[in-house]
């Protein structure tokens, strides 16, 4: 990930977040197919799980890099999973808020002090199992906590609204 604005950043930070939030499940995905062809072959129904972000759903300032290679990564899933669907093979994505871990001591072109402006975290222990439940009831997509869920669905009700409401939080 990265915290910034667009503006200050260099083109290399977009293609870093692209390559590993989307171009790395991609190939991966891309690799994985033929034996999960396989496995859907023999009865069994193999399941792709992507780790979203409900800033793949909603877009907010100075994580540009980041909202987009979510987003990218959610409009794949929905794609793969409406082509695959057919061949036995179920699709899950699961968007978490923030989850506590090292993410954002990775933090790729962003200032030491830079500071996220996310309220609220999951510990990985909790979004693990929020994940495996997604897959066992064969959810396609699934946004994790309230707090998520409730910036996703204000954005559909008004997005002028939420425009302003995030542009006065990011200053």
């Amino acid at each position: 990930g990265a915290i910034g604005p667009f503006a200050d950043a260099s083109p290399e930070r977009m293609r870093r977040v692209m390559e590993v939030n989307f171009f790395a499940p991609v190939d991966w995905t891309r690799d994985a197919l033929p034996r999960l062809r396989s496995v859907a072959h023999n009865g069994r129904r193999p399941v792709i799980c992507n780790i979203g972000s409900v800033l793949g759903h909603r877009a907010v300032p100075d994580k540009s890099e980041y909202c987009a290679s979510k987003f990218a990564l959610h409009g794949w899933n929905d794609s793969l999973r409406a082509e695959l669907v057919g061949d036995g093979i179920g699709v899950t994505l699961v968007s978490p808020s923030t989850t506590r871990s090292e993410f954002f001591d990775s933090l790729v072109e962003t200032e030491p002090d830079q500071k996220s402006n996310s309220i609220g975290s999951w510990p990985p222990r909790r979004v693990a199992q929020a994940t495996l439940l997604a897959i066992k009831r064969g959810r396609g997509e699934v946004i994790l906590s309230l707090g998520g869920k409730a910036l996703v669905y204000a954005d559909r009700v008004s997005p002028p609204v939420m425009n302003g409401l995030l542009a006065k939080r990011g200053r």
